[in-house]
């Protein structure tokens, strides 16, 4: 029996579009990083008072604090344009390339996203996430060179994720247990309990 899905909206905001790899900001600029517009500039970010910035509370401040901790060998996204307001990627670099496990995140990320918005979601693909996650996390340089995104976008994305796997549970008549209903204060874990919820649905409704 296939699994019953519908079409379902996912952000496509800048953050979002930075975190699957399509956008890349350099500084205070938001640059296409794949595709026939590779390299052009999608926008310029506002510049924001520093003063203003190492005061805020959330996203600004853990970046600050991050940053004086592991200066060498990182890149701290929209530190003078606007971590406070825009939130910020930092990210390590190793020979001017991207370390192969946030690249094979990214493009997981993408393909996961895509297919929920089309309603065409396959168990291989929330499977391949799963899998990119995990090593992601495990890689000894993590800490170093993990993507950081601003707290209020990535609760925005995982919480869609969320509302996506009750609705999906919902249209399979599959039965969620408490705990794959609860949320933590951690977006990570969250997106990993709902992949792994996800996973489940799909096993009992095949």
């Amino acid at each position: 029996m296939a699994v019953i899905q519908e079409a379902f909206d996912i952000p496509a905001d800048i953050m979002t579009k930075l975190l699957t790899g399509e956008y890349r900001r350099i500084g205070g600029v938001v640059r296409y990083a794949v595709g026939p517009h590779k390299g052009q500039i999608v926008k310029h970010l506002k510049p924001v008072d520093m003063k203003a910035a190492e005061q805020a509370q959330g996203v600004g401040a853990q970046i600050m604090k991050f940053a004086k901790k592991n200066k060498k060998g990182l890149i701290i996204g929209a530190a003078v344009a606007g971590a406070a307001t825009v939130g910020g990627i930092i990210y390590h670099k190793v020979k001017n390339r991207e370390p192969a496990v946030v690249a094979q995140f990214r493009a997981a990320l993408r393909t996961y996203i895509d297919e929920i918005r089309k309603g065409n979601l396959e168990l291989e693909t929330i499977e391949t996430l799963m899998a990119a996650l995990d090593k992601l996390k495990a890689h000894k340089d993590y800490e170093q060179f993990k993507i950081e995104l601003s707290t209020e976008d990535l609760d925005v994305l995982v919480s869609r994720i969320y509302d996506y796997t009750i609705r999906l549970a919902e249209n399979n008549q599959v039965e969620l247990t408490e705990q794959e209903r609860s949320k933590t204060d951690n977006s990570i874990i969250n997106l990993q309990n709902y992949l792994r919820t996800q996973k489940r649905i799909f096993e009992e409704a095949a």
